[in-house]
């Protein structure tokens, strides 16, 4: 990051990125704390561990109410008159941030239905090519499992440190592909990569399921819970289990 003096910084906002330095969409904030909560709620956004980047976004919004991506993503978090309160603020919030900010606020909005949202997806992944965050939303947001496949490939080759990668391509390997082999070794990378998270393990468990491996699915959905004690994926998947062996 390009280094002010101290005068000017205290002129500034905080930046997760700065504009015409990296392709990369400049989130907007006050607080570093904010950033960083912010930072977390993504990573676990983007590895399907909704709870805790619930709890990480809404930390990051009581630092900075005017946190535009914070309330995005808590739009996208929560449902019904709650959904629609921070669809409103982030719509609001958005008025004097960056291009890029406003088309992700836009997202948000209630008028745009699924073919909409993904076509400003796709917009904001050409703008931000960079962006580990805007190309994990880009693969989920394609219109078939043919491109989500496509799409994944690309995105691991480009960012082979983000865990959550290895997670989709498993996935469409044994559901598209009907290639276990695969899937199994992409699951086990997976775990490797986020070793401290919930879903690695949630995952695994669904993927001995799917196979007829009780036994085993047991044992990675425990794992799981040992991460997270409250993974509602988890937890279902064991009363389904235990209810299996009672027939």
């Amino acid at each position: 990051m390009r280094k002010f003096p101290g005068s000017i910084l205290c002129m500034l906002f905080l930046f997760l990125t700065l504009p015409g330095i990296s392709q990369k969409m400049t989130w907007t904030t006050k607080s570093k704390a904010a950033k960083d909560l912010a930072g977390s709620g993504v990573d676990h956004f983007m590895n399907a561990e909704f709870a805790q980047a619930y709890n990480d976004f809404s930390a990051a919004v009581k630092l900075d109410p005017d946190f535009t991506v914070a309330l995005a993503f808590l739009t996208n978090l929560t449902t019904g008159e709650t959904q629609k309160m921070y669809a409103k603020k982030t719509l609001a919030s958005a008025g004097d941030k960056t291009d890029g900010e406003k088309l992700f606020a836009s997202l948000t909005d209630e008028k745009n239905k699924r073919a909409e949202r993904a076509d400003i997806v796709a917009k904001l992944h050409t703008m931000f090519p960079d962006g580990a965050m805007i190309g994990n939303l880009y693969v989920q947001t394609r219109a078939t499992p043919a491109e989500q496949l496509t799409a994944v490939e690309a995105y691991v080759k480009k960012f082979p440190d983000e865990a959550s990668g290895y997670n989709t391509m498993a996935y469409l390997n044994l559901q598209v592909k009907k290639d276990t082999a695969a899937a199994k070794q992409l699951f086990e990378k997976y775990i490797t990569m986020h070793p401290d998270g919930c879903n690695p393990y949630d995952s695994m468990g669904e993927f001995y399921l799917d196979t007829g491996d009780t036994a085993n699915a047991e044992k990675y959905y425990k794992m799981a819970l040992e991460k997270y004690p409250f993974n509602i994926s988890s937890v279902e998947a064991l009363e389904k289990i235990e209810a299996g062996k009672k027939k």
